[in-house]
């Protein structure tokens, strides 16, 4: 990629249609609405689907009810970035309700995800065994996003948010044992298998996700002094998931780099108009990543155990893993992809994709 050919973020966002940047309450209410209207409709069949489908059906089910579970993530996800509404109060508010029965911390989460963005350079199966609950409850050297305590928080401002976060996700653990426990007749095993394993399932869709937008065979990795926040962002992946799955999972699958460019000022409604024009800017430089990715699941496998380390100088490629083990060695590497991670154009120190501290951004775009 020449630098010198990548358009500006100003250019990029004159580019995109005015009415992508406009926020709608109640259009990003009737989104969240929609997601837990899916959940509770799987609730009430779940009593029939385990009475006539047995095994079988129970599979179907967990594994739509984890889907869904990921669709609402990412509608807390839209909150904690601001492109939810105008008004931060509400996107708190909406963001905690739709993250707490997730057991998502959602202050913790929106501030600091530096392990979370590390982790998407390793293997991804730690990454799905760090943030289950069980990770952020504990913690491990670097500090647990549950305790404000934790040395991840700084001040009485950001202990009281981490308090606040943690009590909503306690109030709803309380609610879904209380509401699925079903006495003699449920117990655990009922909660196990109408919330856990569901749970789990939508941390597989959380981390293959993920990777998938920031992990292919020609994706690059620059190292400090090549790094840019374009140049990152431009690493990111468009991947059509099809069946319907872009849509429900509100178009941060097939919408993701004009996210990665805008996340605070684009709704996920706007997505696919704001996409269209951005890849009409970036398709003659080359530098716009689109992929169907039907094969989901074989993607995610096949790119976990070829993309295993990173070689180069500057800039850095993945390596193949069968053709790293015939060449005798492991390449080294460091630096950052898609976005992640460091310093950004508009300053401040990244989080998760490399997108928190934006409000410098804002400005210069």
């Amino acid at each position: 990629m020449v630098e010198q050919t990548l358009p500006t973020l100003s250019q990029l966002k004159k580019a995109i249609p005015e009415k992508c940047f406009q926020k709608s309450l109640l259009r990003s209410v009737y989104y969240m609405l929609r997601d837990f209207a899916a959940l509770a409709a799987l609730y009430i069949i779940y009593p029939s689907v385990q009475a006539n489908f047995g095994l079988a059906g129970l599979f179907v089910w967990w594994n739509l009810a984890g889907f869904f579970m990921w669709c609402l993530f990412v509608i807390g996800h839209d909150c904690g970035h601001g492109s939810f509404s105008e008004y931060k109060w509400f996107n708190d508010v909406c963001g905690h309700i739709c993250h707490a029965p997730l057991m998502v911390p959602y202050w913790p989460w929106q501030k600091d995800l530096t392990p979370f963005e590390q982790a998407l350079l390793e293997n991804p199966l730690s990454l799905f065994i760090k943030y289950t609950f069980l990770y952020l409850f504990a913690g491990k050297l670097d500090g647990s996003h549950v305790l404000p305590t934790s040395p991840l928080f700084s001040g009485t401002k950001e202990r009281i948010q981490c308090a606040v976060s943690t009590l909503c996700m306690l109030v709803a653990g309380v609610l879904i044992y209380v509401g699925l426990e079903g006495g003699a007749e449920g117990g655990l095993a009922r909660i196990g298998s109408m919330y856990l394993i569901p749970l789990l399932v939508f941390n597989a869709w959380i981390t293959m996700v993920t990777y998938l937008q920031h992990h292919d065979e020609d994706t690059k990795v620059y190292a400090e002094g090549e790094w840019s926040y374009i140049k990152g962002a431009l690493e990111t992946i468009d991947r059509e998931y099809g069946m319907g799955i872009d849509d429900l999972s509100h178009n941060i699958t097939d919408g993701h780099v004009a996210h990665h460019l805008f996340f605070t000022q684009i709704p996920h409604y706007h997505l696919k108009d704001a996409t269209a024009a951005v890849r009409q800017l970036l398709t003659p430089t080359g530098t716009y990543k689109k992929k169907q990715s039907w094969n989901f699941l074989g993607k995610f496998t096949e790119l976990n155990y070829k993309l295993k380390y990173v070689a180069g100088q500057g800039v850095l490629s993945y390596v193949d893993w069968e053709v790293g083990k015939e060449e005798g060695g492991r390449g080294k590497g460091g630096g950052r992809a898609g976005g992640q991670g460091g310093e950004r154009e508009g300053g401040g120190k990244d989080g998760w994709e490399g997108e928190h501290g934006h409000e410098g951004l804002r400005d210069e775009a």
